[in-house]
């Protein structure tokens, strides 16, 4: 097939919500054009990486290619990067530093190193064995408070009944957030996408107004957290007590600091594992052979929920920004320059994944980059595929049931993906 790169959209978040991941694009790129830079009217042109060993490559120096510069998430021109860009009124309001970083995603090391630190010890290995067997408990329930919605209503959205439930009450539990609360942080949650219900927003707002709004009581709500574990004896939450006390470079972190921090754990935790659940489980309904293989054998889940991960690529991309020239297959990154590394394009290059548009819920090796690679690594790996091992484990006897249903829809977001809905429905 004869492909046009002008063509091709990698930016618009109505493309990946109309049409999902651009497949034909980046296998083209991949063989043809794997630095390719990308030039459209309503966006600042940038570097496209595609190749898995690229991704890698470019990810694993960060010495060279940054977080920290002036372009860190894929945005239309003349559209502000979200908590990027000065400070909105929120932050003007409290006085803060225009300076800082909004959180660690846009920092480098050596502070990137050391602000990761004061909260890595959350999310070992260890730790997440230790809450294994209570995330399946959490996991059981909501499996069965989805069971009884789809047979009381027929058919129900997969996502709003299931798939968000775990990866929020499991951040909530690990951070101390009172259970009352986590509804209205699930909203919060999804207005930091652009996800905001009719009844969520005000007469007479735009959905990107109500997002800013409802993003803003998030950051209220966490200032009073933060607020309340500064007391002397400190406050319910162990994670922020010891947050709130940790150092960086010598000084604890300032409300500024710590709203930011907390800000990611929470949204960052909540979207993409849910997006990689609610993906996982349309990925094992399209495919009824992958999925009577997990019924029959359910000590596939660990290998079933890295293909998922493979497969749903959460993350669709981050932008890094060159600090010197550097060149890649004869081409040079003038220093400036923004590269962006496309993480699904990887996850189904033909030369590390056999078969790699074939869901293989038996693969061995799985070297997918879909929590990233190097100095950036996602902090909350562990717990992710945690949370995914429960959801699956919790799901599987109810899976050979379930049925997709029209009407799916899709994040309309260049950053984040996964589906909006899933409309499903319980047979017999």
């Amino acid at each position: 097939m004869r492909f046009d790169p002008s063509t091709f959209d990698l930016h618009s978040p109505e493309a990946y919500a109309n049409h999902g991941f651009p497949w034909d694009a980046w296998d083209w790129l991949r063989r043809e054009a794997p630095m390719f830079w990308y030039e459209r009217d309503d966006i600042e042109p940038f570097w496209v990486v595609t190749r898995h060993a690229d991704v890698k490559e470019i990810s694993g120096r960060p010495d060279l290619f940054i977080n920290g510069g002036p372009r860190l998430r894929v945005t239309r021109r003349g559209e502000p990067e979200l908590l990027r860009g000065g400070l909105d009124s929120f932050g003007q309001a409290r006085g803060w530093d225009p300076l800082e970083a909004p959180d660690m995603t846009f920092m480098d090391d050596p502070r990137h190193r050391q602000v990761r630190r004061a909260s890595s010890w959350a999310f070992t290995q260890g730790c997440m064995r230790g809450m294994a067997a209570h995330f399946e408990t959490l996991a059981q329930t909501f499996a069965e408070e989805f069971v009884a919605a789809a047979e009381a209503r027929g058919t129900v959205d997969f996502v709003a009944e299931c798939a968000c439930k775990l990866p929020l009450a499991a951040t909530g539990q690990l951070i101390g957030l009172a259970p009352d609360d986590w509804r209205q942080i699930l909203t919060w949650s999804h207005a930091i996408l652009g996800e905001v219900e009719p009844e969520h927003m005000h007469p007479g707002e735009t959905v990107a107004e109500a997002a800013e709004r409802n993003m803003n009581d998030f950051r209220a709500y966490l200032e009073d957290l933060i607020h309340v574990h500064r007391q002397p004896g400190g406050g319910p939450s162990p994670f922020i007590n010891r947050l709130v006390n940790a150092k960086v470079d010598g000084e604890p972190m300032n409300d500024q600091q710590l709203n930011g921090y907390l800000f990611l754990l929470i949204g960052a935790g909540n979207d993409t594992t849910r997006n990689a659940v609610a993906g996982g489980v349309e990925a094992l309904l399209s495919h009824p052979e992958e999925l009577e293989k997990l019924v029959d054998d359910p000590s596939l889940l660990e290998s079933a929920a890295d293909e998922i991960l493979r497969w749903t690529s959460p993350v669709i991309s981050f932008l890094r920004t060159a600090t010197d020239d550097y060149t890649m297959h004869g081409t040079t990154i003038r220093k400036g320059e923004t590269v962006g590394v496309f993480y699904p394009a990887a996850n189904r290059d033909e030369t590390v994944f056999e078969a790699p548009y074939r869901f293989d819920i038996t693969r061995r090796p799985n070297d997918y980059l879909s929590f990233g690679f190097g100095a950036h690594f996602c902090l909350g790996t562990n717990l992710a595929r945690a949370e995914l091992r429960a959801s699956l484990k919790s799901l599987v006897p109810i899976l050979p049931r379930m049925e997709l249903m029209p009407g799916a829809t899709r994040i309309a977001h260049a950053h984040v993906s996964g589906y909006a809905t899933l409309p499903v429905r319980l047979r017999g």
